[in-house]
């Protein structure tokens, strides 16, 4: 399998290439503010102590499962310029299972990655349901706030494979806030 790079010369996409984003499965989702500007407050002493907007973004992703019946909430964490959250997919009531979404991932023939890639994000997709997220954060911190809030316009995204992966990505979200100082989103102002 194959991940799609974009740079600013290119209109390819982030996402694993021929994967269905609407899959039942586990995600690990980030998504920066543009330019990684700190809109969402700051970390002291190890503790991230959100602002108006932090408080914002925190409080409209514990709202994605009220929008998306089929969303599960994970462990996730709002940082001063950037949201790290697991974000679980289930159909028909049944349990997320973590094997499924990596199975998915592979496509039968060239053509069916070309009709995929050409499409927009469909409803149900982790595309979608980061993209209404972002919109309402925006709406409502613009609203509210002077500061010319704006997110990168794209997410980065990992599928979760296993028990063990999804056990480090909570563990790293967790401790987010007290390794503050090492992080690669960090930018010292």
């Amino acid at each position: 399998m194959k991940m799609a790079h974009h740079d600013s010369f290119s209109k390819k996409n982030r996402r694993l290439q021929g994967y269905d984003y609407r899959a039942e499965g586990l995600y690990f989702i980030t998504i920066c503010t543009k330019d990684r500007l700190p809109y969402f407050g700051e970390v002291r002493n190890g503790l991230m102590e959100l602002s108006d907007e932090g408080i914002i973004a925190r409080d409209y992703w514990l709202e994605i499962s009220d929008h998306n019946p089929q969303v599960l909430l994970g462990e996730f964490v709002v940082m001063p310029n950037h949201v790290h959250g697991i974000i679980g997919l289930e159909r028909a009531s049944l349990p997320v299972t973590m094997a499924l979404q990596c199975k998915a991932a592979t496509v039968e023939t060239a053509s069916d990655m070309k009709h995929i890639s050409g499409l927009a994000p469909k409803a149900g997709s982790i595309s979608r349901i980061i993209g209404a997220y972002k919109a309402a954060c925006t709406r409502m911190i613009r609203s509210v706030s002077t500061n010319p809030f704006a997110w990168q316009n794209h997410f980065h995204d990992r599928i979760i494979c296993n028990g063990q992966e999804l056990q480090r990505m909570e563990a790293y979200i967790i401790s987010n806030p007290e390794k503050w100082a090492e992080d690669k989103f960090c930018i010292n102002y």
